[in-house]
């Protein structure tokens, strides 16, 4: 009999739509890595965020065959030292272009109309109307041509900006105005209103938003970073934003989660953040549930060269 561990707040729900298909199927449940049972020996599949996991995990389940990551990215997975060769991982990718287009463009005009300064207002009965400036004829640079990086850029379009990407692999896309190779990313923040960084936290892109990038950018230019925190020079970041190299950024992620008590972040005036929610949203498990059911029917069939969205390790 496969057994499945599932890691996640709404496990049940997994287990209970997998069941449905799949009743031959064994389950072990944890709402977090910290309530995973002791005991994994007998794990052939893991499900879950790869945020969720720590390395004991993989550590401990000697028979794991395949991963199902149930976000896009996988690094978290891949930077664990027990993770063996033989093990199967796919990702979530496909899923996450509709909600973090929202997220990044909720970002975009929390900054462009000073979203924290009106929630300040309510709270004091203060009605003072201010100027605000549209998205419309700005340029956007969003650095990551995915699946993500695609669907914002369809919406941006929509919204009457000038698009920009930035990848490894430049390639004619449409909507895009232009296609840019990542060793010329500097050259792309100088022409950004709104430098937007959709990048995984690969090898290659740590640290990649650094100081230079930063000088680069115009005054009145945004920062947007919707994609993995350990992609920034935090520190560079922070002297631009104190600074006012840089007129503001608006972050879903951080080099470290949640973020601390103490980090600068929380109280620079020109910065909006949400608590890593690009892909948090209500209908999340409605959207990967058939992925997760059409690989777990090519698993248990072994036709895993089949399966959707495998990573290579």
């Amino acid at each position: 009999m496969t057994k499945v561990l599932i890691i996640d707040v709404h496990a049940e729900i997994y287990r209970d739509r997998l069941r449905e298909e799949f009743p031959e199927l064994d389950f072990a449940l944890a709402h977090s890595a910290a309530e995973a049972p002791d005991d994994l020996t007998g794990i052939d599949a893991l499900i879950c965020f790869g945020i969720a996991v720590e390395d004991s995990i993989l550590r401990r389940a000697t028979k794991l065959q395949w991963i199902q990551s149930l976000a896009t990215g996988v690094d978290h997975f891949l930077r664990c030292p027990s993770l063996k060769p033989s093990v199967l991982i796919t990702s979530g990718r496909g899923i996450h272009g509709m909600p973090m287009r929202e997220e990044v463009v909720y970002l975009m005009m929390a900054l462009s109309r000073d979203a924290a300064r009106q929630v300040e207002d309510k709270k004091a009965h203060r009605w003072e109307r201010r100027l605000w400036s549209t998205l419309n004829g700005k340029t956007a640079v969003i650095v990551g041509i995915g699946v993500i990086g695609i669907a914002i850029g369809e919406l941006l379009k929509a919204l009457g900006m000038t698009v920009i990407g930035v990848t490894r692999t430049p390639r004619a896309v449409a909507g895009f105005d232009d296609m840019m190779p990542t060793e010329r990313l500097t050259d792309a923040a100088r022409r950004a209103d709104y430098l937007i960084n959709v990048l995984p936290a690969s090898a290659e892109n740590i640290g990649l938003f650094d100081a230079k990038v930063f000088a680069a950018m115009k005054p009145a230019a945004y920062y947007i970073n919707g994609g993995r925190g350990q992609t920034d020079d935090e520190a560079a970041l922070i002297a631009a934003l104190r600074e006012r190299r840089i007129a503001g950024a608006g972050l879903d992620v951080f080099r470290k989660t949640p973020l601390p008590a103490d980090s600068p972040f929380w109280d620079l005036p020109n910065v909006f953040i949400t608590p890593n929610v690009g892909g948090y949203i209500v209908e999340y498990e409605e959207l990967i549930m058939p992925l997760v059911v059409d690989n777990m029917r090519l698993f248990l069939a072994g036709q895993q060269g089949e399966m959707k969205n495998i990573v290579s390790h």
